[in-house]
């Protein structure tokens, strides 16, 4: 028996690999696929938007599904799901298929967190159940680590091979996640099987879900036109507002009901709930953005190769191995939670600041320390983060509401990494189309985009420059917004 424990553990880690590695890997080959399918700023943002969107809106689906359906029937759909985008992601030709292959994935990926965790609840017990969420978290942490150099090593590698007329460079990719996510179907025999005595006997929301992907899809859809605020971006932001009216409306209907809604916004009148949850939001603004990003800046300002760029964002990255495990011993030590979480808080915010300054401020050759040095500050906020909040705030509620509370706080993370990502995105596109107006060059024609590369000017230079002070103007912008959440956080602590 713990031998086929030991397999369905190593089934489902082999799934939670592939998922944070796609999200922090596939930043590398933004500017590769800018190359070949095309620069539209828009449709490239969406690239990264679309995962980031489905994979947050559908984790709270997943996991209502999984107590409906079954965990392990809901999470080998969602494999499947995510194989199919994955196997679309490579033989795509366009930016909008691509688009489509990447929410397919997301939705898949949604899947593997949600639906794998319920697994293992129920089928590993008190100790075991321990180390197995253990090893869970350090895979997770193991695919953000070294998706970025994975993914470079795979596009350097496949740069100049071909199969037919197609050629490999960032296809490569999607080809990793696709052999490791089909040889997780083969094995999926060996899962235990789901229990019907188990499974939720209430009906499942789905005028709750289809409302809260919909309110979700136009808020992004908001944020990402922001940039040419035309009549759709005025459709999204009514969409939104109407959508999410009706669904914050629904769910408290279901709640007064005793029914069990889809997101139970109750726990956000706890105090110390809605602060720690608010933590999540500056690592979705801070951390993720750069981990989106930045290997597109350091390829595009620094014209580093893909692997080299991916190599760099160890600094960032590396923190995950460890301080998720620091943290939980400084918790044990008895460390003030409110300092605790305003540290973690302003080494996210005030080091986007400052990595926003030593770009704009310092020469070149004086950099490359100091943004290392930067990078890591972030990347541990992060990981005392991602090892300390969960914990922190899901003790601040009922333990009667823990399932409800968890619902809302993952919510939280995943919704602000999405908007964040799309945040940035847009306000890209904002500074680089000032910058190219007040230039007074037409824009007709020219490649703005806000994730690979740069405007591609006929003066280089300036392309750069533009690039560089749009790219220090906004992650300047995300750190003020970052150090406003952290004076609600105090604010909400401090009692």
């Amino acid at each position: 028996m713990k031998s086929n424990k030991s397999l369905w553990l190593f089934t489902i880690l082999l799934a939670v690999f592939v998922v944070p590695s796609s999200i922090s890997g596939t930043a590398i080959a933004l500017p590769f696929i800018a190359q070949e399918l095309g620069n539209q700023a828009s449709a490239l943002q969406w690239v990264v938007n679309a995962f980031n969107l489905f994979f947050a809106s559908f984790t709270l689906i997943w996991g209502a599904m999984a107590d409906k359906f079954g965990a392990k029937k809901c999470l080998l759909f969602g494999v499947f799901i995510y194989v199919l985008g994955s196997l679309l992601s490579i033989i795509a030709r366009d930016l909008l298929l691509l688009d489509i292959a990447r929410a397919l994935a997301g939705i898949g990926g949604a899947s593997v967190f949600a639906c794998g965790a319920s697994l293992l609840i129920r089928n590993f017990q008190e100790k075991e159940r321990a180390k197995a969420f253990a090893f869970f978290g350090t895979t997770a942490g193991l695919g953000i680590t070294f998706g970025p150099t994975i993914s470079g090593l795979l596009i350097d590698v496949f740069a100049s091979t071909f199969i037919g007329d197609m050629l490999i460079s960032y296809r490569a990719i999607f080809g990793f996640h696709f052999l490791i996510l089909t040889l997780v179907l083969l094995l999926s025999p060996i899962l235990p099987k789901d229990n019907s005595n188990e499974l939720a006997k209430n009906p499942f929301d789905i005028l709750g879900a289809f409302l809260f992907v919909v309110s979700l899809f136009s808020f992004m859809a908001f944020i990402t036109s922001l940039a040419y605020f035309d009549s759709q971006t005025l459709i999204a932001l009514i969409v939104f507002v109407v959508c999410g009216g009706l669904f914050m409306g629904q769910q408290k209907s279901l709640h007064a009901k005793g029914l069990s809604p889809l997101l139970d916004l109750e726990v956000l009148k706890n105090k110390k709930f809605f602060g720690f949850s608010l933590v999540t939001v500056i690592a979705g603004f801070s951390f993720v953005v750069l981990l989106t990003y930045f290997p597109s800046f350091l390829q595009a300002v620094w014209d580093l190769s893909a692997s080299v760029s991916g190599l760099y964002m160890l600094a960032l990255t590396t923190p995950m191995l460890f301080c998720p495990f620091l943290v939980s011993k400084m918790l044990n030590a008895q460390w003030d939670t409110k300092r605790l979480t305003l540290m973690m808080s302003l080494l996210m915010s005030v080091g986007l600041i400052a990595l926003a300054g030593i770009l704009y401020f310092l020469p070149t050759q004086w950099q490359i320390l100091p943004i290392l040095l930067l990078l890591f500050i972030i990347g541990v906020g992060m990981g005392l983060h991602a090892g300390g909040i969960d914990n922190l705030a899901l003790s601040s509620v009922d333990s009667s509401k823990a399932g409800l509370a968890a619902g809302v706080l993952n919510s939280c993370r995943l919704g602000s990494e999405a908007v964040g990502v799309a945040l940035y995105g847009a306000l890209m596109l904002v500074f680089i189309t000032l910058s190219i107006t007040s230039a007074g060059i037409s824009t007709e024609n020219i490649p703005i985009i806000a994730s690979a590369n740069l405007a591609m000017l006929e003066d280089k230079t300036m392309g750069l420059l533009v690039y560089l002070h749009s790219f220090c103007a906004v992650i300047a912008i995300l750190g003020v917004i970052c150090c406003f959440f952290c004076v609600a956080i105090w604010r909400l602590l401090k009692d």
